[in-house]
């Protein structure tokens, strides 16, 4: 099934060719997220049955090397197989774009992590993570277009303990939209999404989100949760604040600006 949206998102990505769009913003976000341990707190926390993060979530590709020789196809116990990396590159959608001082502008690869030496944020992690009764963990990153609210995804940042998404969006200024649950398994009621199925939402919809047992569904707990919204400005660094959960994000400009 998720070779099938693949095939797909290669049409739709030749269709989009036909129409000229505006070049979009790029963004390079970086997130962590947080357990306080040992922490102990006066608030009371609601019980809740059935909560969910959101409906769609999209889980960040895994850069993997191609799987195929460099005429892009190799027959194997009778199957064809295509090396969607090559194909990308032929409908990638978005070109390079000429700069003021003859540079050239290269849109990154998005929603696909990033390699950590590559991480702005390794030196500041590392010394977060000497907090006493601190936890932190998936610290990830990747790019992505800074498009409008209804457009972008609600990204999978941990499906741990802490299950924490995030949201970067462009409205009339950059914003942050972070959520993060302790307590129970929320993602339950969530549709993961692979890049495949998320380029070809626009022809498919909505997609499907499996029944869990009922027996399972039906039982309240205590959660901790943190649902919160921000107005921010690029190049800063962000932290969620929760008495038991949080979520750093940073969000940068790219390509990166000049000091």
């Amino acid at each position: 099934m998720r070779l099938f949206f693949k095939f797909i998102a290669v049409f739709l990505a030749l269709s989009l060719q036909i129409f000229p769009q505006e070049e979009p913003k790029y963004v390079k976000v970086e997130v962590a997220s947080v357990i306080w341990k040992n922490q102990s707190t006066n608030e009371l926390f609601p019980k809740a049955e059935n909560f969910s993060l959101a409906r769609e979530i999209l889980d960040l590709e895994v850069p993997q090397a191609p799987e195929i020789n460099l005429d892009t196809i190799e027959l194997a116990e009778g199957q064809v197989k295509i090396d969607f990396e090559f194909v990308e590159k032929i409908f990638d959608t978005s070109s390079e774009e000429e700069l003021e001082q003859g540079e050239v502008f290269v849109p990154p690869k998005v929603y696909r992590l990033i390699d950590k030496k590559e991480h702005e944020l390794n030196g500041t992690m590392r010394r977060i993570s000497q907090i006493k009764d601190l936890e932190l963990s998936n610290h990830k990153s990747w790019f992505q277009p800074l498009d409008n609210e209804e457009n972008t995804p609600f990204i999978l940042v941990s499906d741990n303990e802490n299950q924490c998404i995030v949201k970067v969006f462009q409205s009339r200024y950059p914003r942050i939209h972070a959520k993060c649950a302790l307590g129970t398994d929320v993602l339950k009621n969530s549709y993961l999404m692979s890049k495949a199925e998320f380029n070809v939402k626009p022809l498919v919809g909505n997609f499907e989100i499996k029944e869990t047992d009922e027996e399972v569904k039906n039982i309240e707990s205590e959660i901790f949760i943190l649902d919160e919204q921000r107005r921010i400005s690029l190049d800063e660094f962000h932290y969620f604040d929760h008495p038991k959960i949080g979520l750093l994000v940073g969000v940068y400009s790219y390509p990166e600006k000049d000091d």
